[in-house]
């Protein structure tokens, strides 16, 4: 597996390019895509997916702009978070001052669902509480885990925003306590971390 981070993005989230051979994926759509279409054209990879770990500003707003550029690449999100992108409050957009929706053609997963690249298989992992439908995406082979803003290296998401739930935050964080602790997870925001560094 290869993976290009950008750290860039809005309130400073990373998104993630990961591919095979040729085949790649797009996770979290916060950072500004001129700058992730100049190193997709450099490598000459093909977008299969475009993936939201969830509908806030930070994680989704550049989503128009990345379907017109890969038209064909499937655009993935948990069934239970269209409410959260269609929703100005929900998706924050209302509390930075540009307040839109995020009215697309999604292809919704839920848990437990595949996304396979070229061979590498990523679980969709459904863990609520920063919003209802926060998606990780697990490599059990690569022991790899992207969680978004479920859990960070020295935190976890907020959910004092619309839809969230810290009784689900915490009943997630239990379970992701409980996985194996040599996954190295990679955040929505700041760096990359082992399970076992995180919980000890």
């Amino acid at each position: 597996m290869n993976i290009k981070i950008f750290s860039n993005g809005l309130l400073s989230s990373n998104s993630y390019v990961v591919w095979g051979e040729k085949d790649c994926m797009i996770i979290d759509l916060g950072v500004n895509p001129r700058e992730v279409s100049q190193f997709i054209s450099k490598m000459d990879l093909e977008v299969k997916y475009l993936v939201l770990t969830h509908g806030h500003y930070d994680h989704a707003h550049y989503v128009g702009e990345y379907i017109s550029l890969y038209p064909n690449a499937q655009v993935i999100c948990h069934e239970n978070e269209h409410k959260v992108l269609l929703d100005i409050d929900a998706n924050v957009t209302s509390l930075v001052g540009c307040p839109c929706v995020y009215d697309y053609e999604y292809t919704f997963v839920k848990d437990g669902d595949i996304l396979n690249l070229e061979g590498l298989e990523f679980k969709v992992l459904n863990f609520p509480g920063h919003t209802p439908g926060c998606i990780c995406l697990l490599c059990e082979n690569e022991k790899i885990m992207f969680t978004g803003d479920v859990l960070f290296a020295y935190s976890y998401g907020r959910t004092d925003f619309k839809y969230g739930n810290q009784l689900d935050m915490i009943s997630s964080l239990r379970k992701i306590r409980n996985m194996d602790r040599s996954i190295t997870i990679y955040p929505g925001h700041d760096g990359s971390a082992e399970l076992d560094k995180i919980f000890g």
